[in-house]
């Protein structure tokens, strides 16, 4: 770890939390990066009104990016605390009103998207969210390889195609089978696409070998698995006064039969099952591949699993703001 970071760690004292055998730690230029999203959000025009402002402002985008991000360069830690901006106001695009259960019109916007993503069609620079993630886009493409641009892109995709799946879900009133659940949450959640931006820690993204490792698969896996389930913890009192039926609590009391204390007991205790085994797909990981590169990578899942907490305890995303809230990743 660099000696400019402020390690933290939680006590039981801060919250009701998930334990880790790693500490968490904040990237000390989060307040620059802070005042940075916000000036890119009026610049691009991403964020068109007050409310949509005021929500990101709420969801604390710069200071996630920092506590998962806590080694990354400045022009790293900017890109995510961008990328997690556009991110949200997308997120309460595909969550919220009419579009959250109408798959026709997730379709449609995912074809906008994607296609602008991808450059199959012409880009509609009236709409902001458009601005936001080509800009994002374009900022991976000039500063690093075109292969690692085309890996982030195809798994944003997945979180495209879990949003179509969601309105199909919210429109049958469906309540979808657990390992179902679980298998599209780590789609949902848009966490996949951090993963990649990790490597940008590195001197060079990792090489595909590597990358399809089985083991580093497994532990990006669970890093996805860790970060989403406690995500839907956080913000379960939120979607159930919502009737949000896509949070593994909800899943676990409908599908498993339990009652929401042992649907919470269920997930802690998956939680825990999931962190030993992630502490030992890393020692296999390292023995298989003992690089530096490896190493830093592994240490910067660490961060992102016990950053990520730190973010969800104190965030205004998950306190009683009503519509100052956006919708949970």
């Amino acid at each position: 770890m660099s000696s400019d970071r402020t390690s933290v760690v939680v006590t039981k004292s801060e919250a009701d939390f998930f334990e880790y055998p790693f500490p968490a730690s904040r990237h000390p230029k989060v307040d620059v990066v802070e005042r940075r999203t916000l000036q890119w959000v009026r610049r691009l025009r991403v964020a068109t009104e007050g409310h949509a402002l005021s929500r990101i402002k709420a969801a604390s985008v710069a200071h996630l990016a920092a506590w998962v991000f806590p080694s990354a360069k400045l022009q790293t830690l900017q890109l995510a605390s961008d990328f997690t901006a556009v991110l949200f106001l997308l997120d309460d695009a595909y969550d919220e009103g009419s579009l959250s259960a109408d798959p026709g019109a997730v379709a449609k916007l995912n074809e906008k998207y994607l296609g602008e993503l991808f450059g199959y069609v012409d880009a509609d620079m009236d709409d902001p969210i458009t601005r936001g993630l080509l800009d994002i886009r374009d900022r991976i493409r000039r500063d690093h390889p075109h292969f690692f641009l085309n890996r982030w892109l195809s798994h944003f995709q997945y979180y495209y195609e879990a949003n179509l799946w969601e309105a199909n879900n919210r429109m049958q009133r469906r309540v979808p089978g657990i390992d179902e659940y679980i298998r599209m949450r780590r789609y949902s959640g848009a966490v996949y696409p951090y993963c990649d931006l990790l490597e940008l820690l590195l001197e060079q993204p990792l090489p595909l070998e590597v990358v399809e490792h089985p083991t580093l698969q497994g532990v990006r896996e669970i890093c996805n698995d860790i970060l989403c389930w406690t995500n839907d913890y956080f913000s379960l009192e939120k979607e159930l006064k919502s009737g949000e039926v896509h949070n593994l609590i909800v899943v676990l009391r409908e599908i498993g039969g339990l009652t929401l204390q042992g649907a919470v007991a269920e997930l802690k205790r998956m939680h825990d099952e999931r962190i030993a085994e992630y502490q030992y797909l890393k020692s296999r990981m390292l023995a298989a591949c003992p690089t530096n590169g490896i190493q830093q990578y592994l240490d910067a899942t660490d961060a992102m699993i016990a950053g990520h907490q730190r973010w969800a305890l104190a965030a205004l995303r998950y306190s009683e703001l009503g519509d100052m809230v956006a919708h949970a990743g």
